[in-house]
């Protein structure tokens, strides 16, 4: 029997219904403001809300407090999302991505960084979002494949006003950014990733490859998407490296150097909207 495809698995795993959250997992309880994976099943717990995946049930929750209703969603579109993702054996990365030419590439780079900001600005030059943040990968095949992805587009307001996005309403009472996209993602079917693009700020415009054991270092990170595949595919140090050393040889990877000064903001992402074309043309 043909094994359902990857989007199928994530649209059906991530079915959401209330209920009472038990806390415990692997014969402990889940504290506030933490979450665990064991086998199968995931919790995770704040103020005022619990959440717990069990594999073929989807995810239960339970929220004790209405104001924290915004902050759940957007757990549910993160770590929850994430933790989904690493139980079903798909690779979660800290990444936000647009497609260039029927192809995902990848922003990726610490917090902060400017991976959602960066993908804002190349969507105002006419590329369409992948996903924000949160880009799950389907290493299964031949080639990484890419998700559509699950959480909406935010900005900080100076980015809502440089990239020129839309704005639309505040994440939640905790969370100050910006909604600057309707739905999650303007895809609907899984992309072959192109490339991948650390994002970092520097005083020198710059896009450059990435060469040897960089590679591996631009998506190695203590993000919980990370974290979350530690915890489901029992991954030690270097098979941690070696999953990150295959997704990083598939595809070129590429250094992104923006500098900060909001005069240049336009012609920084000019000439970054033409490397990525020239990165397609390349690799055709």
């Amino acid at each position: 029997m043909p094994q359902p495809d990857a989007m199928t698995v994530m649209q059906r795993e991530s079915r959401v219904r209330h209920g009472v959250v038990d806390p415990v997992i692997g014969g402990e309880e889940v504290a506030a403001g933490f979450n665990r994976i064991e086998g199968d099943e995931f919790v995770l717990r704040d103020e005022g809300f619990a959440c717990r995946y069990r594999k073929g049930e989807g995810i239960t929750v339970q929220l004790d407090d209405p104001t924290k209703a915004g902050l759940l969603d957007l757990f549910l579109a993160g770590s929850i999302h994430s933790a989904v993702a690493a139980i079903n054996g798909y690779t979660a990365l800290h990444a936000s991505a647009v497609e260039v030419d029927g192809k995902a590439i990848a922003f990726t780079g610490p917090p902060g960084a400017g991976k959602s900001t960066t993908a804002a600005a190349m969507r105002a030059r006419g590329l369409a979002i992948v996903a924000d943040d949160t880009l799950v990968v389907d290493m299964a095949g031949p080639h990484p494949m890419c998700l559509p992805g699950h959480k909406r587009l935010k900005l900080w307001p100076d980015s809502v006003a440089m990239t020129g996005t839309p704005a639309f309403e505040q994440v939640s009472e905790d969370y100050p950014k910006i909604f600057a996209a309707e739905e999650p993602s303007e895809i609907d079917m899984p992309l072959p990733l192109g490339a991948i693009v650390t994002v970092e700020a520097g005083d020198e415009l710059a896009f450059d490859p990435v060469r040897g054991a960089a590679r591996i270092a631009v998506l190695d990170d203590d993000h919980y998407t990370a974290q979350h595949r530690v915890m489901a595919q029992g991954q030690d140090r270097a098979r941690r490296l070696t999953d990150l050393a295959r997704l990083a040889n598939a595809v070129p990877v590429y250094r992104f150097v923006r500098p900060l000064d909001a005069g240049r903001f336009g012609p920084t992402h000019d000439f970054l909207a033409a490397q990525l074309a020239r990165i397609e043309q390349d690799t055709r």
